[in-house]
């Protein structure tokens, strides 16, 4: 779905453009070359073709009627994505840290709280479903932000989590500061 973009409605504004310019041609009864006003409208309708089905990639029920709703649901779309993006992202951080702790049966307990926190990132990024939205900063600085919230203080983000990242908030919940350790793939994120 990253090729929704500015480009492809560039691309289709641009041939939408030339197909038009060709039919002020013909309103001013001037000499058009008709078989480069019919690939001009093949290529604005192939343009026009290929924006629908990115968008039902994404929202497979989506329906509009107007270029002003279609580009609302273009806005949305690009939301979505960023969204994904970030979850994935901190599914990526939470992938390459590690749990240290002087108890083994601890790590263990941790490390399994975070792979189910894990799956439910993957499965919350999946494409067209609506995402929640994660509180938080971005993904390099999320665990470390993550232990410090404190009710009553940080309710509304607490709330938050409770409620669309289950898992997520679990594993935070019983994970110490000093219990994760960033790896050094985890560090590369941040540069």
């Amino acid at each position: 779905m990253s090729s929704l973009s500015p480009y492809t409605h560039e691309s289709m504004d641009n041939s939408l453009a030339l197909f038009s310019a060709s039919l002020e041609k013909l309103k001013a009864a001037q000499s058009v070359d008709i078989e480069e006003v019919t690939e001009q409208f093949k290529t604005a309708a192939e343009a026009a073709r290929n924006l629908r089905s990115l968008v039902a990639a994404e929202l497979p029920a989506a329906t509009w009627q107007s270029r002003q709703e279609f580009d609302a649901l273009v806005t949305r779309i690009h939301g979505m994505l960023a969204a994904r993006s970030r979850l994935l992202s901190l599914a990526t951080v939470l992938e390459g840290g590690r749990i240290v702790h002087r108890r083994a049966l601890r790590v263990a307990q941790i490390n399994e709280l975070r792979e189910q926190a894990i799956i439910e990132l993957h499965s919350l990024a999946q494409p067209g479903a609506e995402l929640p939205t994660l509180p938080g900063p971005a993904a390099d600085q999320w665990i470390e932000w993550a232990c410090g919230l404190k009710e009553p203080e940080d309710a509304e983000s607490l709330q938050t989590l409770r409620d669309g990242f289950a898992n997520l908030d679990t594993f935070v919940a019983n994970l110490e500061p000093d219990m994760w350790v960033v790896t050094t793939e985890t560090a590369v994120l941040r540069a």
